[in-house]
């Protein structure tokens, strides 16, 4: 330990000390309304949420190809950028869907 700086030995007692400290549990109470939420975000969507959502998608899919072409690109660029966006997506989805499904077993 002598050959740390003032800090750096300040903070390895810090972090010792803290090293001896029981672990932080959360409240029965915030633990409670913490499921709560978590089980009622795990609801399917509301439907006008879908429909939002997919308007949003759409209107920014719109903007972006008027944003690149008008900066010059082909259309080709256009829909390798925007094909692999959505494939970016599906890949997601699956891959939280394969973990959702190790998660249940």
């Amino acid at each position: 330990m002598s050959d740390m700086d003032p800090r750096e030995a300040e903070m390895d007692s810090l972090l010792r000390q803290s090293m001896t400290e029981p672990v932080p549990r959360l409240s029965p109470d915030f633990h409670q309304v913490l499921s709560r939420e978590l089980r009622r975000r795990s609801l399917p969507p509301h439907p006008l949420g879908r429909i939002l959502l997919a308007g949003y998608g759409g209107v920014s899919a719109v903007t972006s190809i008027v944003v690149m072409r008008s900066q010059g690109l082909g259309w080709v660029a256009i829909a390798v950028m925007m094909l692999g966006s959505l494939a970016t997506l599906e890949l997601a989805r699956r891959l939280r869907r394969r973990q959702s499904g190790i998660a249940a077993k």
